[in-house]
C-alpha cells in the first residue's frame, strides 16, 4: 500500500491516525516512512531547528560497550544511530530494525556494511536476553503495539542491560509555550515541508507528538517491565530521554 493511497480523502485525518493501534496502525506507518525515506532525515532538521540532531547527540554521551557486546536499534530509520554506534565501539555488533522496507533499503544504501533488518518492535526476531543496550529514538509515538513493543526491547535485553529511549513530547512547561508547540506543529511545519513532500505527512507526525503519552507513563510502564528509569528532560520537555536499565 503507497503513501498516497493510505493519506487519501478516505484515509483517516493525521490526528486520528496518530491514535490508531494494531494493524491498522502499522500498514499507515510503514507506507508513510517507505516514502519519506530518501528526505526524512534531513526535512526533521528543518522542521525541529536542528533541535532533534542536537537531542539525539545530547542522549547518546555517555553511553559506552566493549568489544563483544551487541546492540540493536529499534526504528532505526536511515540508519543514523547504527552508524555513530559503530564508528565509536569498534568490536560492538549493532544492528538495526525498522518496520519499514523502505527505511531499511535507504540504511542499506548509505552503510553498506552495517546490519539492517525488516522487523516489527513488538515482535522482535531474537532470543531473550541477546542484547546489551537497545536504542529507540523518535519511534516509540509510531508504535502500532506500544505496550508489546516496550515488553519486547525489555524481553531482548540481557539482565543489567539497557534501553534508551528518546522521543519529542507535548511540553510540561506554562501554556504560552504548549499553545506555541502545538502551533509549531499543526501550521507552521506542514508550510516547511510542502515544497519537497506531501505535507500531510507531517501533519500525522506532528499530531502524533501532540497524541503521545507523558515521558513519565513511559517511565512507569518500563518500571512494572522490571526496569530502572532515569528521565531527563530536553528544552522544556519536548524531547525527553529515559534510559531503562534491566533488573
Amino acid at each position: 500500500m503507497g503513501i498516497d493511497r493510505a493519506m487519501n480523502e478516505s484515509s483517516p485525518s493525521p490526528a486520528a491516525a496518530a491514535r490508531m493501534r494494531g494493524e491498522p496502525k502499522r500498514a499507515f506507518v510503514q507506507a508513510l516512512f517507505d516514502r519519506l525515506a530518501p528526505r526524512y532525515d534531513g526535512l526533521n532538521l528543518v522542521i525541529s531547528v536542528g533541535q532533534t540532531s542536537l537531542w539525539r547527540r545530547r542522549a547518546l554521551a555517555g553511553l559506552h560497550l566493549s568489544p563483544g557486546q551487541r546492540a540493536l536499534d529499534v526504528g532505526c530509520g536511515t540508519g543514523w544511530t547504527v552508524r555513530w554506534m559503530r564508528a565509536r565501539w569498534p568490536g560492538v555488533t549493532v544492528e538495526g530494525l525498522d518496520l519499514s522496507p523502505g527505511m531499511v533499503a535507504e540504511a542499506r544504501r548509505r552503510d553498506p556494511e552495517g546490519r539492517y533488518f525488516e522487523g516489527d518492535a513488538a515482535a522482535i526476531d531474537r532470543p531473550d536476553g541477546d542484547y546489551d543496550l537497545l536504542t529507540t529514538i523518535y519511534t516509540s509515538r509510531n508504535f502500532p503495539e506500544p505496550d508489546r513493543a516496550l515488553a519486547e526491547m525489555v524481553r531482548v535485553l540481557r539482565p543489567g542491560g539497557r534501553l534508551l529511549l528518546l522521543d519529542t513530547f507535548p511540553p510540561q512547561g506554562p501554556g504560552a509555550l504548549r499553545t506555541f508547540h502545538a502551533f509549531w506543529l499543526r501550521r507552521m511545519v506542514p508550510a516547511l515541508v510542502r515544497p519537497f513532500a506531501d505535507p500531510k505527512a507531517f501533519a500525522y507526525l506532528a499530531e502524533s507528538i501532540l497524541a503521545h503519552v507523558p515521558a513519565e507513563v513511559m517511565a512507569e510502564r518500563l518500571e512494572r517491565l522490571g526496569c530502572r528509569v532515569v528521565l531527563r528532560r530536553y528544552s522544556a520537555g519536548i524531547a525527553c530521554r529515559l534510559l531503562a536499565t534491566k533488573r
